[in-house]
């Protein structure tokens, strides 16, 4: 394993242990109290300020998808820390690729309310998906916007969507998100069942890919500025995805980087951006 030629960004304390995996396999998420040092949470916070100042007039905060593509090298750091991809390396096994980041900010006063869903269908990737990595970089409260999650429920499937029901009038259903679960396969007392992530900037929470979740809007006169990262099996189905970036409007591909063992399926995967003649 490659020592980083960095500074680890992460709080001495944070571990992934045996009682934090047990929690994970059987409710379908986990919330540490510390992830990021505070070097690492000023780090990242510099950055994410850094790629708001320089987003393109037509964009907006919350369409920063990939940064890691485009040369933030601090979201690449993070990303590779090797005590994360401990954590990642126990809920999928040793080969370990780095598809997706995605800096969530949600300026004061805007956003829009998600409603219940699942993520992993619509990513056009397959195989085994570890947890979602989801990182606050401002404390995350009922003002600002929270996402609340139903523990659990990871166990139930692909769950059917609202717009796929027969009686639903598309134009009912919100154009900009139509993953929307149907109300009618959730618990009548999902309020009552669901965990809200009120988190602190530099905690960190991790929930399967299939866990249900929502989240709501920025009511306050604060940002809510969250990275979230993603990772996959080496063996695993990579479909394309165009995107576009966030600071020139000119499209790219996403791309699949081995983090960590091997390429066991021979596909020439590069070990990081720079490895990457597409980029």
């Amino acid at each position: 394993m490659n020592k980083p030629d960095h500074p680890s960004m992460l709080h001495p304390s944070f571990n992934y242990g045996d009682a934090e995996h047990a929690h994970y396999v059987e409710r379908g998420y986990f919330v540490f109290d510390r992830f990021l040092s505070d070097e690492g949470l000023e780090r990242c916070r510099t950055g994410m300020d850094a790629m708001i100042e320089q987003l393109h007039p037509d964009c907006t905060p919350e369409d920063m998808i990939c940064p890691h593509q485009l040369g933030d090298r601090w979201i690449w750091d993070l990303a590779t820390e090797p005590r994360l991809l401990d954590m990642i390396e126990r809920h999928i096994g040793p080969n370990l690729v780095f598809w997706s980041s995605h800096a969530l900010a949600k300026p004061p006063r805007t956003g829009i309310e998600v409603p219940w869903h699942q993520d992993a269908p619509y990513w056009n990737v397959g195989g085994p998906l570890p947890g979602a990595v989801w990182v606050p970089l401002d404390d995350c409260s009922d003002e600002n916007g929270t996402m609340s999650i139903l523990p659990d429920r990871h166990r139930d499937g692909e769950l059917p969507r609202l717009i796929d029901r027969p009686d639903t009038d598309p134009d009912t259903v919100p154009k900009l998100f139509q993953q929307q679960i149907d109300p009618e396969v959730l618990p009548e007392n999902a309020d009552d069942l669901k965990v809200t992530y009120r988190l602190g900037a530099g905690q960190m929470a991790t929930h399967h890919t299939m866990l249900p979740h929502c989240s709501t809007p920025n009511r306050s006169m604060k940002w809510r500025r969250v990275i979230v990262l993603r990772y996959m099996t080496a063996d695993g189905e990579q479909g394309g995805k165009t995107y576009t970036s966030c600071r020139t409007r000119e499209p790219f591909e996403r791309a699949f980087y081995l983090v960590r063992g091997e390429d066991v399926l021979g596909r020439g995967l590069p070990r990081s951006p720079s490895d990457d003649e597409s980029g």
